[in-house]
């Protein structure tokens, strides 16, 4: 999925600059060859996990699909080679937000509902 994200970023990224649709494209068809890949093991899982991959896999392939046709009328890009893609760090793709000012705050009913509980029990 790592691959899938870095193509969908490097297209939104053609699409502000105008440039860099080989680079898309390339990253496109490694997203479908690792989808492609793990077909199998996907098959044998099924269940809603076949389904959430088959919806990602037709995203990658209309991704590609569209990316091709788009240089083909648009960008004119030559493909960059595999070897030159760099490979998505190993980490974790998560944005690490604090929660503690969330769940230190008050909630909004503590108001409404101070009458209710004593204030021996708070």
């Amino acid at each position: 999925m790592s691959y899938f994200y870095l193509a969908d970023a490097q297209i939104k990224f053609v699409d502000e600059k105008a440039k860099g649709m080989g680079k898309a494209i390339t990253l496109c068809k490694i997203t479908v060859a690792r989808f492609d890949e793990s077909k199998p093991f996907v098959q044998s899982l099924g269940g809603v996990y076949k389904a959430s991959f088959d919806k990602a896999y037709s995203d990658a392939v209309n991704m590609l699909n569209k990316a091709i046709s788009e240089n083909k009328a648009i960008y004119y890009d030559s493909e960059v080679p595999v070897g030159e893609i760099n490979k998505p760090d190993p980490k974790n793709f998560v944005s690490c937000i604090s929660i503690a000012d969330e769940l230190n705050s008050s909630t909004h009913l503590d108001e409404s509902l101070r009458h209710l509980v004593p204030p021996a029990v708070k």
